[in-house]
């Protein structure tokens, strides 16, 4: 039996470094593919960011995830 997750449109960069990559990303499939960023997630997030005071966010994130 499949599970179907469905993915939160909502998700705002954690740090300056990831709005960065991201926005790059979006706008540069080339770039996209390079870094391994799917052109569309890239976009997501861009998107997500609109409104986002990015100042207010840590210049880097370290970790994975974890």
């Amino acid at each position: 039996m499949a599970v179907k997750l469905k993915v939160n449109a909502n998700m705002p960069s954690k740090s300056q470094a990831q709005e960065r990559l991201m926005a790059a990303a979006a706008h540069n499939p080339k770039f996209a593919k390079k870094v391994g960023v799917p052109t569309k997630v890239a976009k997501e997030f861009n998107k997500a960011d609109t409104g986002v005071k990015l100042k207010s966010l840590p210049k880097r994130v370290s970790g994975r995830g974890r």
